[in-house]
């Protein structure tokens, strides 16, 4: 035998079947095994026949089921597989159950509730919140307090009202709940974070004072050996040195105040005019305020925090370098599963924003590492401003009700299953009833081929969906007239 014979069946002996008996239905159960497992949905057939074949789900929740032509009188589970990173977008107007299906999904992920699954380790949550208005009360997913231990996080500037809304949330329902004001720790800060913070704006718009502040910044990190350790007093020092005009002055001490409002840093000195003389006087930190805490974005499995930002002092800007900010700590300092909620993202994640772009760039590269980072992300909006990007990388794809043709355009853009589909389709979306939804998920486990060796997904389909009733309290519905 020649070597290159030898070389031959040592290759070969990795192309053989599997030995045993039924090695060929052994070998389509393993193939679909291994898609099985990863897949965002798996519909209920799909899982029994997998199980008996040694293939079961380590841990899943009822997110809702499938609609057909006839209505089925013994409807089958559709299953969300929590113990597999995914990432969901979910669109649709006012009213039409896009956050009653995120607070489904947020439950499936955090609570081990046998009678909608099995989720032996629970993932923690972290859901954003901001409200244009400030007339919308709550974030609806606060009402998981029921059933799940929930932490709101909001500004210093409007933390009593936000209390005394929140705590009497909980009381009406009988839950628990702790709200705290966001305060980071000087530790949270990096060159990184800081130059996120100071150059809130418009995209494209770069502050006159950004070139000497990342100058400044960049000779602070080789001073310290490139170790990212960072000193707010250095930094803010060397910036009074700098000789700013007025013109610049005025927006850097804007956003110098921002970072003071949410991180535990000394203020800096102010200056003011009496009696034709220049007096520096120095500040001190709010005395209602609390100390920043290292972990405070360290949480274990089966909890939930909320970021709520609503105030009438932060701006959607503000709130998304924020956001922007606390979601990388979350991410590097919770080591179980974690699930990230962006709720009403559309009063935040504006068109021009540099923060918005900034912070779009952040849900794009944890969606793309989310198998790395153990990172489930959900995206609720009722408008199509969020960048389409985010659409294109989720799994998961649910269209409630909507009467916009623009939000079809751009779903169609973005979506294989819409793309050669146009009045009927449209047609479909706006006679969609509460809690329906079209549901896109190329990766769902559907059913069984006939041969029972391979799954047949979702591919380029898309299906009508009803999601399931809540476990915990539902603060969703709409306001009547006559409900006092």
């Amino acid at each position: 035998m020649t070597d290159n014979d030898q070389e031959l069946q040592r290759y070969q002996a990795f192309l053989r079947p599997l030995e045993g008996e039924n090695t060929q239905v052994k070998a389509g159960i393993d193939a679909a095994e291994e898609e099985f497992r990863n897949a965002p949905l798996v519909w209920w057939d799909v899982k029994q026949h997998m199980g008996q074949h040694g293939a079961g789900l380590g841990q899943f929740a009822v997110m809702g089921t499938e609609l057909k032509e006839v209505e089925d009188k013994d409807p089958k589970p559709v299953l969300l597989n929590t113990n597999s990173p995914w990432s969901a977008f979910l669109c649709g107007s006012q009213g039409s159950g896009k956050s009653h299906t995120l607070s489904c999904m947020l439950e499936n992920c955090l609570l081990d509730e046998p009678n909608i699954g099995k989720n032996p380790h629970p993932l923690a949550g972290l859901v954003f919140h901001y409200d244009r208005s400030r007339g919308s009360g709550v974030c609806e997913a606060a009402y998981l307090c029921t059933s799940v231990p929930t932490k709101v996080l909001v500004s210093a500037s409007n933390y009593g009202r936000l209390k005394q809304q929140y705590e009497a949330m909980a009381k009406q329902y009988g839950g628990n709940i702790e709200v705290e004001a966001l305060e980071l720790h000087a530790s949270h800060l990096d060159t990184e974070r800081i130059k996120l913070l100071m150059a809130v704006g418009k995209e494209g718009e770069m502050p006159l004072y950004m070139n000497v502040l990342t100058n400044i910044l960049r000779s602070i990190a080789i001073a310290n050996g490139g170790t990212g350790s960072f000193d707010y007093k250095t930094f803010t020092d060397r910036l009074a040195e700098s000789g700013f005009t007025d013109m610049q002055n005025g927006p850097l001490n804007l956003r110098l105040d921002l970072l003071e409002s949410y991180v535990d840093v000394p203020p800096r000195p102010s200056t003011v005019r009496e009696n034709r003389r220049t007096i520096t006087k120095i500040n001190a930190r709010h005395k209602n305020r609390k100390p920043g805490q290292p972990d405070i974005l360290r949480r274990p499995p089966g909890s939930l925090t909320i970021i709520d930002l609503t105030d009438p002092v932060v701006d959607p800007d503000s709130a998304c370098a924020l956001f922007d900010i606390c979601l990388s700590i979350f991410i590097s300092q919770t080591t179980c599963g974690k699930i990230i909620a962006l709720d009403e993202a559309h009063n935040y994640m504006g068109d021009n924003s540099a923060a918005a772009a900034q912070f779009t760039e952040r849900l794009l590269k944890t969606i793309r590492e989310q198998r790395h980072q153990g990172a489930r992300v959900v995206i609720a909006t009722q408008e199509p401003s969020v960048n389409p990007r985010l659409l294109d990388l989720c799994n998961i794809t649910m269209v409630h009700r909507c009467t916009s043709p623009a939000w079809f355009a751009v779903l169609k853009e973005h979506m294989a299953a819409l793309d050669k589909k146009n009045q009927d389709a449209f047609e479909k979306i706006v006679r969609l009833r509460l809690g329906e939804a079209l549901l896109f998920c190329p990766t769902a486990a559907m059913k069984l081929a006939v041969d029972k060796k391979s799954i047949v997904r979702m591919d380029t389909d898309i299906v009508k969906f009803r999601t399931r009733s809540r476990i915990t309290a539902d603060g969703g519905r709409s306001k009547l007239a006559d409900s006092g």
